[in-house]
């Protein structure tokens, strides 16, 4: 379960930088691209749930908190870990990040099982500090290997804190994207509507297990979630940033 577990992370690392190579262009599309700070391997930030720093006209900043999100493959056979997966038609709201497999064996006396060392811990829908999340649907076609080299070339880069523009770009003209959509929503809007809208609009948790732990993320209809008017989508991007030498 451990090796399993490590293995999983790395492969979500990996996808997740595959999505912040977009995004970033599509957010630098036409701009300054020093208006950009791509945060998201900063110490500093981990806490805070903060990817990316967008500066706005007037000083004013926007923080963002990105998620990626490969459940929007257009074929329902094609399943390919960390790149491919049948549409879920669903957009996730992480609530428990860690709901812990160790606790007590004895039922206290409201009724439940204690924890015993480790408390359990909320999801970044409650506990991110960031103004939007940037949630990324992205299914891509390339196979599980093919991709690896750039993103070893990427992680050495990030260790020796230089910049990776130019090796983004190289993973841009490697892409071969099926499906992708983004949705953006302010967090604070979102978390009020989430506390006032009735629970029959969600549909029940999905369940991400850890060797210790395991995550809880709540399951809303993604196209009720944009007709609501709390996500805007912001539509497919990568045709608006890929390199023109590329035609898929």
């Amino acid at each position: 379960m451990a090796e399993f577990s490590v293995h999983t992370t790395r492969v979500a690392k990996k996808f997740e930088w595959f999505g912040m190579a977009i995004v970033k262009r599509y957010l630098t599309k036409d701009k300054d691209s020093r208006d950009l700070r791509d945060v998201h391997s900063n110490p500093e930030f981990y806490d805070k749930g903060i990817d990316l720093v967008l500066n706005l006209p007037n000083a004013k900043k926007r923080t963002i908190d990105l998620k990626v999100d490969s459940y929007y493959g257009s074929d329902p056979s094609r399943k390919i870990r960390g790149l491919c997966n049948p549409d879920s038609g669903f957009i996730l709201f992480e609530t428990i990040s860690q709901l812990q497999y160790d606790r007590s064996r004895t039922v206290s006396a409201n009724g439940t099982l204690p924890v015993r060392e480790r408390a359990d811990v909320p999801g970044w829908f409650f506990t991110s500090y960031a103004d939007e999340v940037y949630y990324y649907f992205l299914a891509l076609l390339n196979n599980e290997t093919e991709l690896n080299p750039l993103y070893l070339e990427y992680v050495e880069l990030v260790k020796g804190n230089q910049q990776t523009d130019e090796v983004e770009n190289r993973l841009l003209q490697e892409l071969r994207v099926d499906r992708d959509l983004l949705v953006s929503f302010s967090l604070l809007e979102a978390r009020t509507w989430y506390e006032t809208v009735p629970e029959t609009l969600f549909h029940g948790y999905a369940p991400a297990p850890n060797p210790s732990y395991l995550t809880l993320s709540k399951r809303v209809k993604r196209d009720l979630f944009i007709s609501s008017g709390i996500g805007k989508s912001h539509g497919p991007i990568f045709s608006l940033v890929k390199p023109r030498s590329v035609s898929r």
